[in-house]
C-alpha cells in the first residue's frame, strides 16, 4: 500500500498523457478490424479481395513505418526545449521538422511508386502456389489498393510532424481527436465505398483504399488547421516562415534521433512480416492461426506503445531540466503500469485460449493451432513489455544510437534465425516462429533494461553532485 501511495503522483502524471493515446490506439485497431471485417464480407466465399488488402498492406507498411519513425525524433526535442523555456528553439524544430518530414513523405511516395514493378515477384514469394487465389488476381486488385495507400503517404507524414511536435508540449489530446473523427470517418467509407452506397458502384478492396486516403487527407487536414488557427497556439505558429530559418543544424538533430527510433521499428515490423511470410509454408490453416495472434499481440501492445509514449514525453521533460532525482520513479511507474496491464493480458491468453480463436474463425483446426500459439505468446508479454518501455524511455533522454545494434543482434541475428530453425529444422512450425520472438523479444528487453538503468545511475550521479554543490 505504502508503495501504491509512493508512486500515485507518477502513475496519474503518465496517465494523463497516456489515456489520449490509448483512445488513438483503439480506434486504429478498430479501422483494421473494420477493414480487414467488411473486406472480407464482401469477398464472401472468395478470399481474393481480403488477400489483396492483406498483400498490398503488408508491401505498404515496410516502408511507411520507416518514414513514420523518422518523426518520432522531434518529441524528445522538443520537449527537451520546451521543459527550458525555449520557445524559440521549439519554433525552429517546428518548421525544419515540417520541412524534413514533407520531403521524406515525397521520397517515400516515389519509393513505393517504383516498388510497384516488385508486385509480380513478391506476389510469387509470399503467396506461392496458394489454391484459394492465384497470384495474378491477387497482385491485380492489390495494386489499385496500393496506388492509394501511396497518395496518403505525404498527408500522415505532415500529419506526424504536428503531432510529434505536439506530443513534446505534452498535448496528445488534440491528435486524439483528429485520429477518431478521421477512423470514424473511414469506417463511414469503407461502408460506402466497399458496397456501393449512396449512388456509388459497389468497389470492394479498392473501396477501402479511397476510404483510407480521404481519411488520412481529412485527419491531416484537422490537425494542422487547428494548430495553426487556434491563439493558444500562436506562440509557436506566428510568422513560423518568414521569421525562423531553415537549419541544417536543427534537421541533423532530429535525423539523429529519428534514424534510430526509425530503425527498430523497421527491424521489428520487418521481423513480424517475415515470420508472416515463413508462415505461409505451413498451410492455411496456420496462416490463419499466426494472423489471429498477430490480431491479439496488436490489441495487447496498444497500450505499452501509449504508456510508452507518455514516458517518452516525461522523460524527455526531466533531461531538459535535468530534474534527474525523478527519472527512476517516472521509470519505476512506466515499468509497473506495462507489466500489471502485459500480466493481466498473459493470464487470459492462457486461460481463454481455446475461447478466443472462436471470435475470428470456426475451423476446429485453426482454433487448436492458435490456442497453442497463445501459449507461447503470453510467454513474450513481459520481455515485450520491458523492451518497449525501455527503448521509449531511451528515446526521451536522447539515448538512441545504442538502440541500431541491440535491434539487429535481436531481431537479425537472434530471432529470424533461431524462428526459423526451430519452424523447420524442429518441427515446431508455427510455434517454432512465436518462440524465436520470445528469444529476440528477451534479448532486446534485457540489453535495453541495462542501458536504462546505466543511464538512472549516471543521471543521479550527476544529481547528488549538484545538490553537493
Amino acid at each position: 500500500m505504502n508503495l501504491f501511495r509512493k508512486y500515485t503522483p507518477f502513475y496519474k502524471e503518465n496517465l494523463r498523457l497516456a489515456l489520449p493515446v490509448i483512445l488513438s490506439q483503439v480506434g486504429q485497431i478498430t479501422v483494421q478490424l473494420a477493414d480487414t471485417a467488411m473486406v472480407g464480407r464482401y469477398g464472401g466465399d472468395d478470399p481474393t479481395p481480403l488477400a489483396a488488402v492483406s498483400f498490398a498492406s503488408s508491401f505498404f507498411f515496410i516502408v511507411f513505418i520507416a518514414a513514420m519513425g523518422l518523426t518520432f525524433g522531434l518529441t524528445p526535442l522538443v520537449g527537451e526545449h520546451f521543459s527550458q523555456g525555449k520557445i524559440k528553439h521549439t519554433r525552429k524544430l517546428l518548421l525544419n521538422g515540417m520541412v524534413l518530414f514533407t520531403i521524406i513523405g515525397v521520397i517515400a511516395t516515389i519509393l513505393l511508386f517504383a516498388a510497384r514493378a516488385l508486385f509480380p515477384i513478391m506476389g510469387a514469394l509470399m503467396l506461392g502456389d496458394s489454391n484459394d487465389a492465384s497470384i495474378g488476381e491477387v497482385v491485380s486488385l492489390a495494386l489499385p489498393y496500393y496506388d492509394t495507400l501511396i497518395w496518403s503517404v505525404l498527408p500522415v507524414m505532415i500529419w506526424g510532424s504536428v503531432k510529434q511536435f505536439l506530443e513534446g508540449i505534452g498535448n496528445t489530446r488534440i491528435a486524439m481527436v483528429t485520429i477518431i473523427s478521421a477512423n470514424t470517418l473511414n469506417i463511414f467509407l469503407n461502408w460506402v465505398f466497399i458496397f456501393g452506397k449512396f449512388g456509388f458502384e459497389p468497389m470492394g478492396a479498392i473501396g477501402a483504399g479511397y476510404a483510407t486516403l480521404i481519411s488520412r487527407i481529412c485527419q491531416c487536414v484537422m490537425l494542422v488547421a487547428y494548430f495553426f488557427l487556434t491563439p493558444r497556439f500562436k506562440e509557436y505558429t506566428a510568422n513560423l516562415i518568414s521569421q525562423v530559418k531553415l537549419s541544417w543544424r536543427t534537421t541533423h538533430s532530429i535525423l539523429k534521433v529519428g534514424v534510430p527510433i526509425s530503425f527498430q521499428m523497421l527491424m521489428e515490423a520487418s521481423a513480424f512480416v517475415v515470420a508472416g511470410i515463413l508462415v505461409l509454408a505451413f498451410g492455411a490453416t496456420s496462416v490463419s492461426a499466426y494472423q489471429i495472434g498477430v490480431n491479439m499481440m496488436n490489441v495487447t501492445f496498444m497500450i505499452v506503445v501509449a504508456i510508452g509514449s507518455a514516458t517518452t514525453i516525461l522523460c524527455s521533460y526531466i533531461y531538459g531540466r535535468k530534474t534527474y532525482a525523478r527519472l527512476r520513479h517516472t521509470v519505476n511507474a512506466a515499468y509497473q503500469m506495462g507489466l500489471v496491464w502485459n500480466l493481466t493480458v498473459a493470464t487470459l491468453y492462457v486461460l481463454l485460449r481455446y475461447q478466443i480463436p472462436t471470435l475470428f474463425t470456426s475451423n476446429e483446426e485453426v482454433i487448436d493451432i492458435t490456442a497453442t500459439m497463445l501459449i507461447f505468446i503470453a510467454l513474450f508479454q513481459i520481455s515485450d513489455c520491458l523492451q518497449a518501455i525501455s527503448i521509449s524511455i531511451l528515446r526521451g533522454l536522447q539515448d538512441v544510437k545504442i538502440i541500431m545494434p541491440i535491434v539487429v543482434l535481436s531481431y537479425v541475428v537472434i530471432n529470424i534465425p533461431v524462428g526459423y530453425f526451430l519452424a523447420f529444422n524442429c518441427q515446431l512450425k508455427a510455434n517454432g516462429l512465436i518462440i524465436g520472438f520470445i528469444i529476440g523479444l528477451s534479448t532486446c528487453a534485457v540489453l535495453t533494461l541495462l542501458r536504462v538503468k546505466r543511464n538512472i545511475r549516471q543521471m543521479e550521479l550527476v544529481a547528488k553532485k549538484e545538490v553537493k554543490e
